[in-house]
Parts: structure tokens; sequence; C-alpha cells
């Protein structure tokens, strides 16, 4: 797309932009996905004429200065490209508002003006923001999930009442999760574009510490640790505590063999 329409592009923007983050799927195909605004990543295309979109492999969209109504006809045209569809969206939004340098304020993302790669670095925050809003719920309901187990085990008098089939699942939810995190290591490294932009580099810096990305990254990988810890823990003890039974009916089924031999031997 030519440069001129870009322009035209930001400056209806105006100097102050609602900003809204979209988490629609595990991954987004932005193959061949045209006509782009400017041709380096991330996508960045033209959303009604009134505002744009900036497309994330992760699997976010975000808009600028795009109303509801446009952003669900938007999602509805590009449902094709989503692999792996949420059945429910995380949303994140902002206000990004010009000012004389680039920062944040109590009520907006601040930035010295408008452009496509500012624009681009806001997304790639704020995207990254609502991939990792989405792990911190997937864990909090395995967190939900595997704690009333764990009381149970260290009540006064312990007993083991989960099924093996529940702890399983557990296990397994963890390791999806895992395997998520791991496939979204991207999410604290920096993007391409900051390289060449010193400028840009210390915008992406302070958006990120905004949002604590690096923080939040880290306390879901101690409470996946967690999780995953407990539930394999229980796994074993159930494992143990079945093992136990079959020694019991081994050691029945000889004490009855043995009462019959002495029976017979009576005889």
């Amino acid at each position: 797309m030519a440069p001129d329409r870009a322009s035209e592009i930001l400056g209806r923007l105006g100097t102050r932009v609602e900003v809204r983050a979209v988490l629609v799927g595990e991954r987004l195909d932005i193959r061949g996905l045209e006509p782009r605004l400017v041709q380096s990543l991330p996508v960045v295309v033209e959303v009604a004429t009134t505002g744009c979109a900036v497309l994330l492999r992760a699997g976010a969209v975000v808009f600028f200065g795009v109303d509801p109504l446009q952003q669900e006809r938007f999602l509805a045209d590009l449902k094709s490209r989503i692999i792996d569809p949420h059945p429910t969206q995380e949303v994140e939004r902002a206000t990004v508002r010009v000012a004389e340098s680039d920062g944040v304020d109590q009520d907006a993302l601040l930035v010295r003006e408008v452009s496509i790669d500012r624009l681009q670095v806001i997304a790639e925050i704020l995207g990254k923001s609502v991939i990792l809003a989405r792990h911190e719920s997937e864990i909090a309901d395995a967190f939900n999930a595997i704690e009333p187990f764990a009381m149970q085990l260290g009540g006064a008098r312990p007993n083991l009442p989960w099924r093996q089939r529940d702890l399983v699942r557990h296990i397994g939810r963890s390791m999806l999760v895992e395997h998520q995190l791991v496939g979204s290591a991207e999410l604290l490294e920096k993007p391409d574009l900051l390289w060449d932009v010193p400028e840009l580099d210390r915008l992406y810096t302070r958006l990120g510490d905004e949002y604590e990305l690096r923080e939040r990254h880290l306390v879901l990988e101690r409470k996946l640790a967690v999780v995953s810890s407990t539930a394999r823990t229980m796994l074993e003890l159930h494992q143990t505590r079945r093992s136990l039974h079959v020694e019991y009916y081994i050691v029945g089924l000889i004490v009855l063999e043995i009462g019959l031999a002495i029976i017979q031997l009576a005889r």
C-alpha cells in the first residue's frame, strides 16, 4: 500500500486513540495478507477506512481507532486465518495519546507522534499482555482444581479420595499450558523492528515494565511448576495405594489357600 495511504489513516486517528487487543486463537496465519500499510512486521492493515489493526502471529489482533461493530466484522472475515480459535476472547484496552515524549501516564500510553512503528510497538506489548492473561486464567483454574486435593492430603486424617483419571487430567492440563508457554517463548523476546531504532527500544522497554510482562511470565512458570509437581505427587500416592491394595489381596489369597490346605489335611 502506498505510504500516503498510511499517512492518511494515521491522520484520521487523531491525537487520542482507543486501542483494543483481542486474543482470538493460538496462532494467526498472516501469509499473503494484503493490502498492508507497511511491509515490516508485525502486519498492519486498514480497517473500515477509519482505523487500523496490527496482527500478531501468536494469535492476537490489536485494533486502533476501530469501533466494536467494525472489529467484529473484521474478525469474522479473518476467521479462516485463525488457528485453534478460543471459545472466549481475552481483551485488553488502552488509550494512546500524543504527548511531548514517549512514555506512560496514569490514563494513557504516551507517544511523541502517531506513527506506524509506534503502533506496532504498542501492539506487541498489548498482544503479549492478553496472551499472558489467558495463561494466567488457565493456571488459576488448575490451581483451584488441585487445591481441594492438597487440603485433603494435609488434613488431620489424610486420605486419598481422588480418582486417578482426575489427576491425569490435571497433569495433562498443566502440560498443555507448559507447551503453550514454550511455544510463546517470544513473549520475552524483543521484536525485530527495535534493533535499528533505539528510541523505539526505550518505548518498548517502558511499556513492557508497565504491563509487567517479565514478572508475569516468571510467576506463571512458578505456578505451573507447583501445579504439575502437586498433581504428579498425588498420582504417585494414588498408585502406591493401589499397589498396597493388590499386595493385601495377594496376602489374603495366600492365607485363604493355606487355610484350605489345613482343612484338607485335617480331614
